[in-house]
């Protein structure tokens, strides 16, 4: 096959991090192949000419300049994909250097970035259309988490303890997805980046402060308490009306509630309080630590989202 003008004419405008010939003419590559570039090669488009007339349906138009530019990008982009294909097919190995400049093109970056928030919406109809996933999931999380609390084997870590983790850590990967699914992506980066800062200084907290918190579990207690009835109340009325007050009120109350918990928490594992983990029980830490997190993630998005009406 002949290779169109824009090969020879061109060639020396595609990046030498792309395309570097030798005196032979062929692309030198870390495997012992080379790929003869002046044989052959993909099949471009149509080369453009400044002042040339093209059919355009029922339309002539003439070539302006930009067009002619525009052209011979988009050869070059089909002759970089073909160049990487070859050198897959030939074994040869790309470099770090090679791959980073590929996806620093910006053509490349976009296309990257709209399949990557193209498989939200088809998740967000998949929660939608089985939602009852989300009752199976909040079953096998109660159960899972009572069992870890209560029982012996379930709190050490064991291949029963193990086991119960990974249901419990499934269920609630599910649960946030749930709730995630219903917010826009940025508000949702914008909520992992709060939890782990959150996090971070409460824990930071729980270890620097001398304020024993684990002498307080009764005042705990009746917060807990007080502060699951206010969400059972909020939730009552979300289901009635559309508050965006209710659902940021929701939120906080939350938020502040697994705030105090995870102090608690880092306070018993860390130890030297009135109360402390024992350090056999690893699975029970572990699945204390990692629900108040993750509670803290889903009660922030609900703050947040409510206060920006974007749910």
């Amino acid at each position: 096959m002949q290779q169109p003008s824009y090969f020879t004419n061109n060639l020396q405008n595609i990046p030498a991090s792309t395309l570097s010939l030798d005196q032979n003419n062929v692309l030198p590559d870390s495997s012992t192949a080379h790929i003869p570039v002046a044989v052959g090669g993909p099949p471009l488009l149509p080369h453009l000419v400044r002042g040339q007339n093209i059919q355009s349906g029922p339309h002539t138009i003439t070539v302006t300049n930009s067009m002619v530019i525009e052209r011979e990008r988009q050869n070059q982009e089909i002759y970089r994909f073909w160049l990487a294909q070859q050198r897959r097919n030939l074994g040869g190995t790309q470099t770090d250097e090679d791959y980073f400049a590929e996806f620093k093109n910006s053509k490349l970056r976009r296309n990257f970035i709209t399949k990557v928030f193209f498989i939200l919406p088809p998740a967000r109809e998949f929660i939608n259309r089985y939602w009852y996933l989300w009752v199976i999931a909040m079953t096998i999380f109660l159960c899972s988490y009572c069992s870890i609390s209560i029982t012996d084997c379930g709190r050490r870590q064991s291949g029963w303890g193990i086991t119960l983790l990974l249901l419990l850590t499934l269920a609630e990967s599910h649960l946030a997805a749930y709730i995630s699914i219903r917010f826009n992506v940025e508000l949702v980066l914008i909520t992992v980046g709060l939890t782990a800062a959150v996090t971070l200084m409460v824990a930071l907290a729980a270890i620097c402060c001398k304020f024993d918190f684990t002498m307080w579990t009764g005042l705990l207690s009746i917060v807990g308490v007080v502060a699951l009835m206010s969400i059972i109340i909020i939730t009552v009325t979300l289901m009635y009306t559309k508050i965006s007050v209710a659902i940021t009120i929701f939120g906080a109350i939350g938020a502040l509630i697994f705030s105090l918990y995870l102090y608690f928490d880092v306070q018993t594992i860390m130890g030297g309080r009135k109360i402390q983990i024992s350090p056999d029980e690893i699975i029970f830490a572990t699945t204390q630590l990692y629900v108040d997190i993750i509670g803290l993630y889903r009660y922030l998005l609900l703050l947040i989202g409510g206060s920006t009406r974007s749910y």
